[in-house]
Order: structure tokens, then C-alpha cells, then sequence
């Protein structure tokens, strides 16, 4: 039975208790994405031959251009048909502390270790529109947010637009989706309407992962990717739950669509004999189906995350390998497969940066942007700019970003250039 807790933050403690506005849940594995290493200053805040970066932070890989800066937590961007640029941001958690089991002052578990909050929750998840002179305007707002641990935030997640209607994945807190009272719309697809702000909850995936758990080891939930198919129908992933689920947005109706195999520890490298898969982005496949990023589970060595290629009827097959902490996938205008890696070598001494490689029809792998600080999502418009987030975790000063690369995947004669 697979091991949840590996590569993802532990909740401290080991029995349960919910008092007054405090929110403890029972030890276990930890949600989705495992950053607090990286964001705990493990990173250089400088990439060689780079470029200063904006309002006095990290300098910026060479041809980067800071399209939008002061964000909260950033997540995922998109670039809709008619050119709007939309990005989700995770938020800052919020007033309400979470504590562990044995947390609660006057319990009779407590002890003054297990008495500090690990982490806070809110409504400060948001949507924002990224204009042509950079300007950010909300577009939704009072979204869930979770912050787990000193470095990780979760809330907003995978964003895609189809028809004039913004779609989301609102992210939660992954193995406490077992124990806590989920907040309004938290670990559920939503739709947005980008003219009044209105969110209306689709499908609410933290409460079948609860009631079904497709993914045997343990209830977990924490949404990330999504994505909409030419037949109109979405696609998300659950980082936490390991499994991907099909979405029919005018129903509601919430399937299954592939449960994710643990994938195996590169050889010399030392680890379990297997890693979690961590689904991370997700975009169609030109071929038909989707392509699903893994993270894959710590202590994320260098080469256990890839691509899938999920075809409609679930058959999971291999896309490219040999890529480190995936965090998003999408093919631009030129036909190539595009993957964001969070970093691309978390083990250094500092962790290496993050980086954007190309991967060619024969799964051969180009990096066309390095020195990266702390990627995740990415988008092309229609002319092949790329659009990277960058500066994906902050709880001090908004720090997240919305890069843009010109002609990374412009198309020539309409067939992939690698």
C-alpha cells in the first residue's frame, strides 16, 4: 500500500479534536506540493547571466520579460483565444489556525510543542486579470486558502477558459480533507464569470474522494491541474488524492478517469523503492487525451518526475521521462510538448533553479528557459510567447510573477519544430 506521507509535509500529532474555531486533524502525510525546503531560502535568489528582476527581487533568466509582479502565491496562468490573461493565486491562508491533534491548549494530548499552529486558512484565494500594461485586476475573489507548515500555501490551482467562462481547481489541505470541515467551494472545480465575479461551484471533489478514495492509501485532496478538451469536457488532477478525474461542466457529473502508479526511484539514487506520482499539470493531447505532469514524491531526485499520456479510455502510457518536480504541461502553437520544472535539482547544495524544456515528438528534451525562480504554471498565446509564473511562494511581501518569453514556440510551417 502506497505511503502517502513520502515527499509531502507531515501533520504533527495523533488523535483527533476540533474546538471552537480551531481546526485539528489527525497526523499523516502532508497535501500536495512539498516546497518548504525550497522556499526556506534553500534556492539561490540569483541565476548566472540573468537580467535584474522587478521591484528590487531576484534577477530574471535572459529575454524575460515581467509581465505582472505583486501576486499572492501565483499558481497557473492562461491565455484565453481573444488574448486575457488570467492567473490564479493560492492566497495567504487566513485567520483561522489549524492545529494538530493534541494542538488544542487544555487537551489532554497537549503538550507545549503540539500547541502551535501549524497553519492558517481563509478566504484569500483569488483570480486576477493581467492587463496589457501589466496591471493586475480582481476578477474573483474570498477563494479558500490554506497555509500548511512555515512555506506552503494552497488554494486557487489549475485555470483554463472556454467560452467566456473562466473555469478553476481549488486546491485544500490534502490528507486534512479527512478530518476538517472543508471551507465553501475548497477541493471543487468552479466556474467564474469574468464580467460580475460570480463563482458557482461544478464539482466537488474532496467530498467523492472522501466518499470513495480511489486511490486506497488514504483520503487525501488537493486539486492542481485543469484543463478543457476540444469536446468541452475538463480534466483536473488531485496532487493529493493521485488520481485524475473527468468533468462534464454541464452536469456536474464527476468520473474517474485514471488513478496514477507510483513511479520508480531513478537507479543510484536513494530513496524508497518507489515514489508517489503527484499529479501536477494537465493539458490536451493533440493526439487525443491528455498529458498529466508528475511531480513525483520526495526526496525528488533528478529524473523521477514525467509526462503521461492518458488516453479517453484511461490507459496510461509514458510520454517523456527523465524530468524532475513537473508542475505543468502544455503543447504550444508549434506542436511540442512543454513541461515546467519547480527545480531541476532539488538535492544541490543550494537547489538548483527551475527551468522550461521542449520535448520533441521522439521525447528528447531542450531546455528553452533555465534559471528559473520557483516555476509552475505556463501558457503560449496564439504567436508562441511563453508565459511562466515565477515566485510561487511568499508570505511576506507579494512576491509572485507572470513572465513573459517572446517567440518560444512560434509556429513556422505548422509542424513541431523539434
Amino acid at each position: 500500500m502506497t505511503d502517502r506521507s513520502r515527499g509531502r509535509y507531515r501533520f504533527p500529532g495523533t488523535t483527533d479534536a476540533v474546538v471552537s474555531r480551531r481546526v485539528v486533524v489527525r497526523g499523516g502525510a502532508g497535501a500536495g506540493l512539498a516546497l518548504a525546503g525550497i522556499a526556506a531560502g534553500r534556492l539561490p535568489l540569483a541565476a548566472q547571466d540573468a537580467t535584474p528582476g522587478a521591484e528590487g527581487g531576484p534577477p530574471l533568466p535572459p529575454g524575460a520579460t515581467v509581465l505582472a509582479s505583486g501576486l499572492l502565491n501565483p499558481r497557473f496562468v492562461v491565455v484565453a483565444d481573444d488574448g486575457t490573461i488570467y492567473v490564479s493565486e493560492a492566497g495567504t491562508g487566513g485567520d483561522e489556525q489549524i492545529f494538530a491533534p493534541g494542538g488544542v491548549e487544555g487537551s489532554p494530548a497537549a503538550s507545549p510543542a503540539a500547541q502551535e499552529a501549524f497553519g492558517t486558512r481563509g478566504a484569500t484565494g483569488r483570480v486576477s486579470r493581467i492587463g496589457a500594461d501589466g496591471t493586475a485586476t480582481v476578477v474573483a475573489d474570498g477563494l479558500p486558502s490554506y497555509t500548511l507548515g512555515q512555506f506552503e500555501a494552497t488554494g486557487p490551482a489549475g485555470i483554463t477558459v472556454a467560452d467566456g467562462t473562466v473555469w478553476l481547481a481549488v486546491g485544500g489541505p490534502g490528507p486534512g480533507a479527512a478530518f476538517i470541515d472543508p471551507l465553501p467551494n475548497e477541493n471543487s472545480v468552479v466556474s467564474i464569470d469574468p464580467a460580475s465575479g460570480t463563482v458557482t461551484s461544478v464539482a466537488n471533489v474532496g467530498d467523492y474522494e472522501r466518499a470513495n478514495n480511489p486511490h486506497p492509501a488514504a483520503v487525501d485532496s488537493n486539486l492542481y491541474g485543469l484543463a478543457v478538451g476540444d469536446d468541452g469536457k475538463l480534466h483536473v488532477a488531485d496532487a493529493g488524492g493521485n488520481a485524475v478525474y473527468h468533468l462534464d461542466p454541464s452536469s456536474g457529473e464527476l468520473t474517474v478517469l485514471a488513478v496514477l502508479e507510483d513511479v520508480p526511484l531513478p537507479e543510484g539514487a536513494q530513496g524508497p523503492p518507489t515514489l508517489e506520482p503527484v499529479p501536477t499539470g494537465v493539458t490536451p493531447n493533440p493526439a487525443g487525451g491528455i498529458y498529466v505532469g508528475l511531480l513525483s514524491g520526495g526526496p525528488f531526485p533528478p529524473g523521477a518526475a514525467k509526462v503521461l499520456a492518458v488516453a479517453e479510455d484511461g490507459t496510461v502510457t509514458d510520454a517523456a521521462t527523465g524530468l524532475t518536480m513537473v508542475v505543468d504541461v502544455t503543447v504550444g502553437p508549434d506542436g511540442n510538448l512543454y513541461a515546467s520544472q519547480i527545480s531541476t535539482n532539488f538535492l544541490s547544495e543550494p537547489p538548483a533553479p527551475g527551468s522550461v524544456v521542449r520535448i520533441g515528438a521522439d521525447g528528447a528534451q531542450e531546455p528553452v528557459v533555465e534559471g528559473l525562480m520557483l516555476p509552475n504554471g505556463i501558457d503560449f498565446d496564439a504567436d508562441g510567447n511563453l508565459y511562466v509564473v515565477a515566485g510561487t511562494v511568499s508570505f511576506g511581501a507579494p512576491a509572485g510573477m507572470v513572465l513573459r518569453f517572446d517567440g518560444v514556440a512560434a509556429a513556422t510551417d505548422g509542424t513541431p519544430s523539434a
